[in-house]
């Protein structure tokens, strides 16, 4: 471990106490469960550090610190959604190749975003970028002819939109991230599979969103 690792983790372990309930954290009406609302779950982000405090101090949390690596690193949460029923497209691991169309997403710790890819003309060029020279893997997910992207918000298992609350149900169920920007994929027979899942915080909620997230919860003060 690096002493920057180590002093980062020093740092937030002295920002939260389970005693004194930091302003993101709430607890389901329907469940009485904590729920860390942070929105970032990130590996080494204050949502992680949040929810590895309370697991440390021996209290329940959604999410836990696994559940958040599960969801955020694509091939693990493609093959946590499949055993689950969840659908998801085909899609390969690879050092820098790939055959377009797809969804190139990096799966290290220093690139976020991947790259929607529809010709080969620059797929050389991407692969390089994405996998930093050919040194981290990319997570490559295959676009079926005549499919489109869709991106929506999940609250607790929750949508704005009723075409997505029943996906969005299953990923609250199966993941446990309270507060999700969700990605998928939809066919041109109108299936939905599961693309991606990144961060989505409170402030980037809708009217009708935040209105479903106060009813569904209540702040722990």
């Amino acid at each position: 471990m690096t002493n920057d690792v180590k002093s980062k983790r020093a740092k937030r372990k002295s920002a939260y106490s389970p005693e004194e309930p930091p302003l993101q954290l709430a607890r389901e009406r329907a469940t009485g469960l904590l729920v860390n609302l942070s929105g970032n779950y990130d590996y080494l982000s204050d949502g992680y550090y949040l929810s590895q405090e309370y697991e440390h101090a021996g209290k329940a949390i959604l999410p836990n610190d696994k559940e958040m690596l599960d969801a955020y690193i694509p091939p693990l949460c493609l093959e946590k959604a499949k055993p689950a029923g969840i659908p998801i497209p085909e899609y390969y691991i690879s050092n820098g190749y790939f055959d377009p169309p797809v969804i190139a997403d990096p799966v290290n710790p220093f690139t976020l975003r991947g790259k929607v890819v529809l010709k080969a003309g620059r797929a050389k060029s991407i692969g390089k970028s994405l996998t930093r020279n050919y040194t981290y893997a990319i997570c490559c997910q295959e676009l079926p002819e005549g499919s489109k992207l869709i991106y929506f918000q999940s609250i607790l298992g929750w949508s704005v939109n009723p075409n997505y609350r029943e996906i969005s149900r299953k990923i609250w169920e199966v993941f446990s991230i309270p507060l999700a920007r969700v990605r998928i994929i939809q066919t041109k027979d109108g299936e939905f599979l599961l693309s991606d899942i990144s961060p989505l915080f409170i402030d980037d909620l809708g009217a009708r969103a935040r209105k479903h997230l106060e009813e569904e919860i209540t702040w722990e003060r």
